[in-house]
């Protein structure tokens, strides 16, 4: 029963795949939404000084307890490791 019920949802994700690359649409539903770059100024001097402190850590294989963030937070913190990095 199990085996059918997964063959029925492959041949209907397949089926779809296969209509949406046939009409010039995206395959993937949800596409990802491409932000503008954060600027260095915007990013809380806290933020940066546990960017800093990763990267350094990193260095000498040290861990680093990272504080619960909320979602702002994680990007800001995230843009600060680029920078710090100079990967930006």
């Amino acid at each position: 029963m199990n085996n059918r019920f997964i063959l029925a949802c492959q041949e209907y994700f397949v089926k779809r795949r296969a209509e949406a690359q046939a009409a010039g649409q995206p395959v993937c539903a949800h596409p990802r939404f491409r932000r503008e770059t954060l600027p260095e100024e915007d990013i809380s001097r806290r933020l940066k000084r546990l960017g800093r402190r990763i990267v350094r850590s990193e260095g000498l294989n040290k861990p680093v307890r990272i504080p619960a963030l909320n979602g702002a937070e994680w990007g800001h913190l995230l843009r600060s490791l680029e920078t710090v990095k100079g990967l930006a």
